[in-house]
């Protein structure tokens, strides 16, 4: 019941959000956020990796991290430079972020935001959804089919082949 009433208010919030959709390359884009799932240590280093990547290509980029708490003694992750973290604590009894270093990258306007949720955690749709970027790049399943402009569809599950894919596909796009 919880999560229809969720879902019900996402859409309600998807309403309000005008953000200006283009397509963009690697050339073109100064921005990016990344979008994901930080509680994998194999995930938040692949993620790493690919915001350097990034960071070598002249796009500024930030990253939002879901971390799920293993423990009442475990702590997220500090945030570091343009790597921010969150856990159940920032977020409301719906799972919408109410903590305010979230609300300011969902309102800030990033001419990528790649969504790397596999798991399809609602905070992290949450985000994806309300999200103000121009350009948004995800899987082609889940709900990623109806939020993001840009889907890439693979057999292979792996984070870094799905982040080759993308790479692969924004340096082909010609503005």
């Amino acid at each position: 019941m919880i999560q229809f009433i969720a879902d019900r208010y996402l859409a309600q919030k998807l309403k309000k959000v005008r953000r200006k959709v283009g397509v963009m390359n690697f050339s073109v884009a100064k921005s990016a956020l990344l979008v994901y799932d930080a509680s994998n240590g194999s995930v938040e280093k692949e993620v790493r990796h690919y915001a350097r990547f990034l960071k070598e290509e002249g796009i500024k980029t930030d990253t939002l991290g879901f971390y799920k708490l293993k423990g009442k003694k475990d702590k997220r992750p500090e945030d570091e430079l343009g790597y921010v973290y969150y856990d159940k604590r920032c977020l409301n009894a719906f799972g919408f972020p109410k903590d305010s270093r979230l609300l300011k990258r969902i309102a800030k306007e990033y001419n990528l935001m790649i969504d790397l949720n596999v798991e399809s955690i609602f905070s992290l749709k949450v985000i994806s959804t309300l999200s103000n970027s121009n350009f948004k790049i995800g899987r082609a399943k889940g709900y990623q089919n109806q939020i993001c402009d840009f889907t890439i569809s693979t057999e292979n599950n792996k984070l870094d082949y799905f982040l080759g894919q993308v790479t692969t596909y924004l340096k082909m796009i010609n503005k």
